[in-house]
């Protein structure tokens, strides 16, 4: 979680370096899937999670450089939208040269912090796959984010977390952390319990399942329906 505008700057720059190889190193930890490490696999459940169908729209917020894309574009079709959301402009980059090269003319990019990014209106989904840890202001980018959703919409976040059994010291033996803007700060905030309470207030069915000894989750939940929005 970001407060500062300096802190915002260290990680677009940190991240402008990563780009060209982000992928490549993705794929590498793909190996360690083996030891129940599978940051790949996660990825595709949380887009399960989503329940989308053709035509739909979904916002991925954290983009990044498209790894999502390629299985949301499987789920929506060509006749769906995928609006994909990012600080950094050389992940972008690295995004729409994706995009370009699978010749996926549904994708739009927009470079902005998912905080103060505005949302359009009845979306069909929102996703954000390891990246609300490092957002400014969670909490109201999960606001926002079901403001838009339409009714039934979902909203689905797979991120890092870290387990209250586990002492802070631990970061330095998950020495990649700190490079990728995981600081002591960050850990001390604890975002993933601001995304988690903001989900349980503003969404319905809300499940949080744990990954890797509780070092990742996945959370979804659904807009509530005209049916129920009436009831209440």
């Amino acid at each position: 979680m970001v407060d500062s505008s300096n802190d915002k700057q260290e990680i677009i720059d940190a991240y402008r370096q990563r780009a060209p190889s982000y992928d490549l190193v993705v794929r590498l930890f793909d190996i360690f899937a083996w030891f129940g490490f599978n940051i790949s696999g996660w990825r595709k459940h949380a887009i399960r999670e989503l329940g989308l169908k053709a035509g739909d729209t979904v916002v991925d917020i954290g983009c990044g450089t498209g790894l999502n894309f390629p299985l949301l574009y499987r789920a929506v079709g060509p006749q769906g939208m995928i609006i994909g959301v990012d600080l950094s402009d050389s992940m972008l980059a690295q995004a729409r040269n994706t995009a370009e090269a699978n010749q996926w003319a549904n994708v739009q990019l927009v470079c902005a912090d998912a905080s103060q990014f505005e949302f359009p209106s009845r979306v069909n989904a929102v996703l954000s796959t390891y990246a609300l840890t490092l957002v400014p202001s969670p909490g109201r980018v999960v606001s926002n984010a079901t403001e838009a959703l339409a009714p039934g919409g979902r909203l689905v976040v797979l991120d890092m977390a870290w387990p209250r059994y586990c002492p802070l010291w631990w970061r330095h033996v998950l020495f990649f952390l700190r490079s990728y803007g995981v600081t002591e700060e960050v850990l001390r905030q604890r975002p993933w319990e601001v995304v988690q309470k903001a989900m349980e207030d503003r969404l319905g069915d809300v499940t949080r399942r744990k990954f890797w000894f509780g070092f990742f989750y996945l959370a979804s939940g659904s807009a509530p329906n005209q049916a129920a929005g009436a009831a209440s």
